[in-house]
């Protein structure tokens, strides 16, 4: 089943809905005033003061449930939908004793299943933005860290290179490498190295390493060449001939066989 973001049960997030989705609240009610019931005939003085009181049961509400579920995420799996019902009890729980609140200071003057129903209506439109917005932060940021990480560990990831007797000859980064290209019963290796163009002559043939080159991201693009699809920025059409320019500056321009052409083409 579908899970939440990770992080949403971290230390970030529960300052973050802890502070933030009481606060939001708080200023829905004094810029509002919903608890004011005017059209009910119901009125009170001091309505900051008891708008304030709904912002500390709100918070602490949040207070024992957040702190429930940092508990809970880290001895079992919690599904969206049981977080989706975890934000709800939170929203009844808070309705029901701000109801409760608002019904004794009132002196009991309507029922109190009335101050719930409207306690329930204010409290899941003040509350219900800030979780889709905290939701939405923390999904971004796990797709962010993601990508990074990913990242990271491709650039990372290293290329062994053999010879034709299998004895390894070269190590190198796979976002470090450029392009092979064949000469005769050789391949030279060109790779970046402290900023730098380097080659490597290895004996071996294209054959060979193609089973390598496809799981490190190299692709044929000529029956001579191999070139990294991820340092490919551009493709350039010279009359007959088709170029492939790479993202680093003074580095040659790979040839691309017509047969190749398509397959280069749709990276980009």
């Amino acid at each position: 089943m579908k899970q939440p973001p990770k992080n949403i049960f971290n230390i970030n997030a529960f300052w973050g809905h802890l502070i933030g989705i009481p606060l939001f609240a708080l200023g829905l009610f004094l810029l509002f005033c919903p608890f004011a019931f005017k059209n009910y005939d119901i009125t009170f003085s001091r309505y900051s003061f008891h708008a304030v009181m709904v912002f500390c049961i709100i918070l602490g509400i949040l207070l024992a449930s957040r702190l429930s579920m940092m508990f809970i995420s880290r001895k079992t799996q919690i599904t969206q939908r049981v977080y989706l019902f975890l934000c709800l009890f939170e929203i009844v729980f808070a309705s029901g004793f701000s109801a409760l609140y608002l019904w004794l200071v009132t002196h009991k003057i309507e029922a109190y299943f009335m101050f719930f129903g409207y306690s329930f209506v204010y409290l899941a439109m003040a509350m219900i933005s800030p979780y889709i917005i905290l939701y939405q932060h923390f999904t971004i940021l796990e797709k962010e860290e993601a990508l990074d990480d990913s990242a990271h560990q491709s650039f990372n990831e290293k290329i062994r290179f053999y010879d034709e007797r299998g004895n390894m000859k070269l190590i190198v980064a796979q976002a470090s490498v450029l392009y092979i290209q064949s000469d005769e019963n050789y391949l030279r290796i060109y790779y970046m190295d402290e900023g730098k163009i380097s080659s490597y002559i290895l004996r071996n043939s294209m054959k060979r390493i193609e089973e390598t080159c496809a799981k490190n991201g190299l692709i044929r693009c000529h029956r001579s060449y191999f070139v990294n699809k991820n340092r490919v920025e551009v493709l350039q059409k010279e009359k007959d001939f088709i170029y492939a320019v790479l993202d680093v500056p003074n580095a040659a321009r790979i040839p691309v066989s017509k047969n190749y052409y398509d397959q280069i083409a749709a990276i980009l």
